[in-house]
């Protein structure tokens, strides 16, 4: 009887003994996976931060050397308009900005007194800030780009705009870019209250 009973606590130590077996490598293998897992993340993060920084290094040693200047002509992409822009500095800190730009079967002509101030010891990097007036001509039916809410007929409107921005001069190449908020108001049948953003780049002479 005793000798039964034995070989039955044999097979069950056995089965457990294998069982246990069994496991190890499955856990020792997810703990393997977890830790490759992690290494790939850090070294993600790693090569996004060296290029994250090599980037500012880029921009503030070009800012260190670079040039303003006078007149700037290009493009100009905005959210409810898009056209042409040409900008003049009239002294050191101020600039004239001009808008030919088009919606939904309509032209509108802008005009911008413009505040530049210097974010850093350099001169082409700066901040912006001005305002100024636009005169808009829509045929029937005529909106801005989307914005298809506010129909015009055909008319022509004027209205008043407020500006702010910042502004770039590329080191040792005429090419200049900004980005822009530009409220505006149009006086149509009322006030008419809009928000546009746009991005410019330009060739600088």
């Amino acid at each position: 009887m005793i000798y039964k009973i034995s070989n039955k606590n044999a097979r069950i130590l056995n089965s457990y003994v294998t069982i246990q077996q069994n496991k190890t490598p499955t856990l020792h293998g997810i703990e393997i996976t977890v830790n490759n897992t992690d290494n790939r993340i850090s070294t993600k993060m790693k090569k996004y931060t060296i290029t994250a920084l090599l980037m500012i290094t880029f921009f503030a040693s070009s800012s260190l050397s670079a040039q303003s200047y006078k007149t700037a002509f290009g493009l100009r992409l905005g959210g409810l308009s898009n056209g042409l822009t040409i900008k003049s500095f009239i002294n050191k800190s101020d600039a004239i900005e001009g808008i030919l730009s088009s919606g939904r079967q309509s032209l509108i002509v802008t005009g911008l007194y413009e505040r530049h101030t210097g974010i850093d010891a350099s001169t082409n990097f700066k901040f912006f800030y001005g305002g100024g007036a636009h005169i808009g001509f829509f045929q029937d039916g005529g909106s801005y780009y989307y914005n298809s809410k506010r129909i015009y007929t055909s008319t022509t409107v004027a209205g008043i705009d407020g500006i702010l921005g910042f502004d770039y001069k590329f080191n040792k190449a005429p090419i200049n870019f900004s980005m822009d908020i530009k409220p505006f108001v149009d006086f149509f049948n009322g006030n008419f209250v809009y928000f546009d953003g746009g991005f410019s780049i330009r060739y600088t002479f």
